[in-house]
Parts: C-alpha cells; sequence; structure tokens
C-alpha cells in the first residue's frame, strides 16, 4: 500500500487530540525544514548518539526535551520504573546495539520523584505476598522485593529513598550484566561508564547520585590512548 500524504485526511484524525499531535508534527517538520535544510536528509542516513538514556515510561520525563538534547542525541529504552534484568531481552538487544553498533560512551540509568512505578511497588511491599496474575505483579517483583528489604523497624523506606535505591540496583544490574562485561572485554579502559541519575519532577533538575562507574583502568574524561602519551 503506497504512503498517504501527511496531509491527507486519515482515521488518526477523526479523533481530536491525535489530530492536534498531527498537526504539530507538521508545524514542527516544516519548522526544522526551514532552519535546517538537511537536517532530516542527515537523520536520515544514521545515526551516532554516544548515550544510552534507560529511563521510565512516565510521560512526564521525555529525555530528549529535558536534558536540551536534540533527536539522535540519545539511544533510549524506557520501561516502567527504569528496571533492568538479565532475562530483559529488550533492553539487553538494546544494548548491544548501543554498545557494538554505536560505541556509546555512556550508559544513564535515569529515575524520576514521584515514580508511580515505584509508589505500586511500595505499596505492594507493605501487603502480605499474594499470586502474581497481573504483567504490572510481575515486572515489579525485583522492586517489590527491594522495598521490602529496606524496611526497617521504623517501617517501610520512603518513596524518594526507594526512588534513589532502585537507580542504584538498577546501576548494579547494568554493570553485572554481560553484554557491558563483553564491551569492557572489547574495549578496555575506553568502555562504557554506566551513571544513576534522578530527574527531579518538582524542579525539572537532574540529580547525579555519584554512583558512576567505568571499566578497570579508565579515567573520566580521558580516552586510554591520551594516558600514555
Amino acid at each position: 500500500m503506497p504512503y498517504r500524504n501527511a496531509t491527507e485526511q486519515h482515521e488518526s484524525t477523526k479523533h481530536p487530540e491525535l489530530k492536534a499531535l498531527i498537526e504539530n508534527n507538521l508545524r514542527w517538520a516544516d519548522h526544522v525544514n526551514r532552519v535546517d535544510p538537511e537536517f532530516f536528509p542527515r537523520h536520515y542516513r544514521g545515526q551516532r548518539p554516544e548515550i544510552l538514556w534507560i529511563g521510565c515510561s512516565d510521560a512526564r520525563v521525555p529525555e530528549t526535551t529535558i536534558m536540551g538534547a536534540n533527536p539522535g542525541d540519545i539511544f533510549v529504552h524506557r520501561g516502567i520504573a527504569n528496571l533492568y534484568t538479565p532475562q530483559d531481552d529488550s533492553l539487553n538487544a538494546v544494548m548491544l546495539i548501543a554498545l557494538i553498533n554505536f560505541k556509546v560512551k555512556h550508559i544513564v540509568v535515569a529515575g524520576h520523584s514521584n515514580c508511580v512505578g515505584c509508589q505500586t511497588a511500595l505499596r505492594a511491599s507493605m501487603l502480605p505476598p499474594t499470586p502474581e496474575t497481573q504483567a504490572i505483579q510481575r515486572y515489579l517483583r525485583p522492586l517489590t522485593a527491594l522495598a521490602r528489604a529496606m524496611r526497617t523497624e521504623d517501617g517501610p523506606p520512603s518513596l524518594d529513598l526507594l526512588v534513589e535505591e532502585n537507580v542504584a540496583q538498577q546501576v548494579r544490574n547494568v554493570l553485572a550484566s554481560d553484554v557491558v562485561a563483553a564491551d569492557w572485554k572489547r574495549r578496555g579502559a575506553d568502555g562504557v561508564h554506566v551513571h544513576g541519575w534522578v530527574y527531579q519532577l518538582e524542579n525539572g533538575t537532574v540529580r547525579d547520585l555519584g554512583i558512576s562507574q567505568g571499566p578497570p583502568g579508565s579515567v573520566p574524561g580521558v580516552r586510554a590512548a591520551d594516558l600514555w602519551r
């Protein structure tokens, strides 16, 4: 079936909220074409992002927007509560492409304040365990277990503390992954660095948790070859 013209009436435009998005897209594309006529041909040819962003699906945390970046700058995987497990083949595939095809320099695990996924896991951790009949229950199982493990005699952890510890745990999970281990073996001291950040919804700023880690022998901001000059 041939492509329709972008301005042609079709099913989506019968919904006002989708019609508004399509009209916004046309205005944006027109603006970009006028400001930078080579933008779309350049991006059509390929991408070379230096950063992989592992973030939350939350609609309030669009990585390109909040970081003041452009399309093509950040390779992205987003899921509820920015979780990673070794069995997550979707994210494993994204990391493989990022590290092998693009040789990204950084993986950023980005959580955010007032995270609904963390709220859900926190509530579940305060209840007796029940059969996991829903996808969200099964998906959040590691996060619910983390929230239970953080409980003290004073009660459950605060939501803010769980958000931070969840980011730290996902950083540890990524660092322990076969994909990152293979990258460090392949690239040595020039391998990927993994970082943990929290985006503050209340003021729009990103907070670095200070848990970054790179391959053995690496120096932040310095290529391995430059260390021997």
